[in-house]
């Protein structure tokens, strides 16, 4: 998909990311040496295979417990309305968390598709995981508008935006959420975000 090899970007169920309100974009950070594509990793999602970098984000982007009646059909649900792409296009050798060096994230094919992924499906809303990918996210030939930022009890945590072909996508970021991500400090900052209107 988008003229690269294994780039496939999970872009929802039937038409339910068409019909979604707000229409979000999750990107992630970083592919490693097992080949899956990001189409392939929310499927298995979808089919029920655990995985802790999921299930923390799935938590506090739905603000439900795992453990709480209604999680599984409310993260089927979320998955199935919702795009994900890593934004490092390239595959890194190495366990969960291996950083990509920064030449890497600043190949400029990361940006020319994040910006096709934009113009093709028009998210409103993105959520970017982790500081290294924040600092570096990029989008071909369009510039970055600072927002208000996201404020809760958690605390401020910094928005964006970026405009193309007449549409605006908000950006938040969130702490990678494999490690150390915790429920109570992210989940009030992704709901106050995805009820911003654009």
């Amino acid at each position: 998909m988008f003229g690269v090899d294994l780039y496939q970007p999970w872009t929802g169920v039937g038409d339910a990311y068409e019909q979604s309100r707000p229409r979000l974009l999750v990107l992630g950070e970083t592919r490693f040496d097992a080949r899956f594509t990001d189409r392939e990793i929310i499927m298995g999602q979808l089919g029920g295979v655990p995985h802790l970098t999921f299930t923390n984000f799935n938590q506090a982007v739905l603000g439900l417990r795992r453990w709480a009646e209604g999680y599984d059909a409310a993260t089927r649900a979320f998955w199935q309305r919702t795009l994900f792409a890593n934004y490092n296009t390239t595959f890194f050798s190495g366990a969960t968390r291996h950083l990509p060096p920064r030449e890497a994230r600043l190949d400029p094919q990361n940006a020319r598709l994040l910006r096709d992924l934009l113009t093709t499906y028009k998210p409103s809303h993105a959520i970017v995981w982790g500081e290294e990918n924040w600092a570096t996210v990029a989008v071909a030939d369009a510039a970055w508008r600072d927002e208000a930022p996201v404020a809760t009890a958690a605390g401020e945590d910094p928005c964006r935006s970026v405009a193309l072909d007449g549409a605006r996508t908000l950006f938040l970021r969130v702490k990678h959420p494999a490690v150390g991500f915790a429920y109570e400090r992210w989940a009030p900052p992704l709901a106050a975000f995805l009820a911003l209107s654009i």
